[in-house]
């Protein structure tokens, strides 16, 4: 039973909710500060994105063939 049905997450948001928990733990841990956490946090989210973007599958040897 879902108690918010209109958020609709999935594991990679889970992944992502539980890297940006780590980055408030180390936060906590180490006493960084705010700038700290927010670099940090944009670090985390930019190679979440980055991971999801769809690679070309082009073949660059296609000449070769002809």
């Amino acid at each position: 039973m879902m108690m918010y049905p209109y958020l609709k997450l999935g594991p990679r948001d889970g992944v992502l909710l539980i890297s940006v928990l780590i980055m408030l733990v180390l936060t906590l841990i180490f006493k960084w500060s705010v700038w700290e956490f927010s670099f940090s946090v944009v670090a985390v989210i930019i190679s979440f994105l980055a991971g999801n973007m769809k690679s070309d599958k082009k073949n660059v040897l296609a000449f070769l063939k002809k």
